[in-house]
């Protein structure tokens, strides 16, 4: 067993010519996470992870995050976010990956921890959020992410 220790926040944004998935390597090199290897993960923090600063992380080193991500071909104007929130007994991490604009996605999230709140017996601090937005021309492939990434994690007997 694992448990998370300390995490960071990023976002990125990527335009490609030659496919969506270009478009996401290069939302990935924005945000800084793309020479690792990404293992999603479900939204659940722990109740003494600490948030710091973004950071470089090792080369191929396997990266577990919380990740929101869209990808689209323009014209089209795209939007995805993350919010979250320490708690007790434990905190909590929400996506949204159809946003239109980082206002539609903030509003998203918004809706969707209110729902949180009516049927979970969690005691949260106020949500934090992070949202991404881009304009895709025509004629290009784009890709909005944005990702709360496991920084330092601790192997548990």
């Amino acid at each position: 067993m694992i448990q998370p220790r300390r995490y960071f926040v990023v976002k990125g944004k990527g335009l490609s010519r030659i496919s969506e998935l270009m478009a996401f390597n290069n939302a990935l090199r924005n945000a800084g996470i793309h020479n690792v290897n990404l293992v999603p993960v479900s939204s659940i923090l722990p109740p003494d992870i600490e948030e710091e600063q973004p950071h470089p992380l090792p080369p191929g080193s396997v990266v577990f995050v919380v990740m929101s991500e869209r990808r689209l071909k323009g014209p089209a104007k795209i939007s995805t976010g993350i919010s979250w929130a320490h708690g007790k007994p434990h905190g909590y991490v929400i996506e949204f990956h159809m946003g239109n604009s980082s206002l539609h996605t903030h509003t998203s999230l918004e809706e969707m921890w209110e729902e949180i709140r009516s049927e979970r017996n969690l005691t949260l601090d106020k949500p934090r959020y992070l949202t991404e937005e881009l304009e895709v021309p025509e004629g290009y492939y784009g890709s909005v992410v944005v990702a709360l990434v496991f920084s330092k994690i601790d192997f548990l007997k």
